[in-house]
């Protein structure tokens, strides 16, 4: 190869770590590929995404030339996952302990999620194939699922009827995979226990808060009619976080609890097409919020963030259904032991725990569908001052949030979801 191709092009205005270099990833492809020869001859690293997409991590798409030990060259492109290095960002997302937590889930818990699909003859890929988790470094390396056709949906847009469809199916399948895991390890998942609301830090309860009045003080500036909603939320205010909390808390033996992604929205997913434009497959990815809960967090979370409109006002009990009908059915071929409830037995479950669609609506939805990235930040998320409060207030003057939510607030407040909800 010629000495231009041989240069390390780290530099780069990403500011992306020194040591992400040619050495490091020949010592990380030789373990990967089982090649004490490997060669590596160049590394091109940039960040791999733009703002508004991710907010709790730092993530490049590197591109590797490299020489195997019979001399064929490959150019391959991987993901590197790291946390935020310095300054609020890092202090808030290490209370949380959540790059630990996605290690630890990428290296203990999903290959053996994988290998019980694969017992009952499901071979997808489901989650992307890690080469390295490295604790040293405090990274993790990924296939860059880009080169098997995946992409990323469009957010501003939404998930239709099959993408949907396709990602409840996922969403099953680690559920019910899960389900199996506890009963032949009963032990094993009760370490993960700060989902995306936790008691276990504060650390987020400002952006909850945060997001809450400024929609609050958003719906107090419209039409007079209007003006009972915003009522309703100062009233919620003192109750809301602990209402979320409760959706979290394992309440019965008789619930169903199983790994949750807890951050389930479109930019943690993406699709593989066919040749006409429709989807045919979908990964889910970033686990920093996993924890050990009820399935009705990732499914309000998933359906009230990221599927179209239509779908959003008119099918949620139909989606409930076709989630329950394929968790069922895995459970079944997984042959799972332990009682499983009855579709109208998970409906009451839904029920108790379905203040988190108010969560979804309110706190995560606006980051979902922003448009204005100027200020999209975990800082402008998690702040006080000037910027986020501006980046706020962006958020809640998007039009579409705000049709979104005229239609969401008068049905949960029809449901009694605007209400401190029981005592405690």
């Amino acid at each position: 190869m010629s000495d231009e191709r041989e240069q390390i092009s780290t530099e780069a205005l990403d500011g992306s770590p020194k040591w992400l270099d040619r050495e490091y990833f020949e010592k990380v492809l030789r373990k990967a590929r089982d090649d004490t020869n490997l060669s590596v001859q160049s590394v091109e690293v940039k960040l791999a995404f733009p703002k508004g997409v991710n907010y709790a991590s730092v993530i490049y798409r590197v591109r590797v030339d490299f020489r195997t030990k019979d001399q064929s060259i490959f150019s391959r492109s991987y993901i590197v996952k790291a946390m935020p290095e310095e300054g609020f960002a890092k202090q808030k997302l290490s209370e949380y302990n959540c790059h630990e937590t996605e290690m630890n889930v990428y290296q203990l818990i999903i290959p053996k999620l994988k290998q019980l699909m694969e017992s009952i003859g499901d071979h997808s890929d489901l989650f992307p194939a890690t080469l390295t988790i490295d604790r040293i470094k405090n990274i993790m390396v990924f296939e860059d699922l880009s080169s098997k056709g995946y992409i990323m949906a469009d957010r501003f847009v939404g998930l239709g009827e099959v993408h949907t469809k396709l990602t409840l199916e996922l969403m099953a399948k680690m559920h019910a995979s899960s389900l199996k895991l506890v009963e032949t390890n009963p032990t094993i998942l009760e370490k993960y226990k700060n989902g995306i609301m936790t008691r276990g830090t504060d650390a987020f309860y400002p952006m909850f808060y945060s997001n809450f009045d400024a929609l609050t003080e958003e719906i107090s500036t419209w039409d007079q009619e209007w003006h009972y909603f915003a009522n309703k939320l100062r009233k919620l205010r003192p109750h809301f976080i602990e209402q979320g909390l409760r959706v979290f808390d394992h309440q019965s033996d008789e619930d169903l609890r199983v790994l949750i992604h807890s951050d389930l929205w479109i930019n943690n997913l993406l699709f593989k097409y066919d040749a006409n434009g429709k989807p045919v497959d979908v990964v889910l990815l970033d686990f920093q919020f996993c924890c050990y809960s009820t399935p009705i967090v990732d499914l309000c979370y998933f359906f009230f963030t990221s599927t179209q409109d239509v779908i959003r006002q008119n099918c949620f009990d139909e989606l409930v259904q076709y989630y329950y009908y394929h968790l069922a059915n895995y459970v079944r071929k997984l042959n799972y032991a332990k009682k499983f409830p009855t579709l109208h037995e998970f409906q009451r479950q839904l029920l108790k725990k379905l203040f988190f669609a108010v969560y979804s609506s309110f706190v995560a939805l606006p980051v979902a569908i922003n448009e204005d990235t100027a200020d999209a930040d975990i800082e402008a998320l998690l702040g006080n001052d000037e910027r986020a409060w501006r980046f706020r207030k962006t958020m809640m003057g998007n039009k579409r949030y705000q049709k979104i939510i005229k239609y969401l607030l008068p049905i949960f407040d029809r449901k009694g979801l605007l209400d401190k909800l029981d005592s405690y």
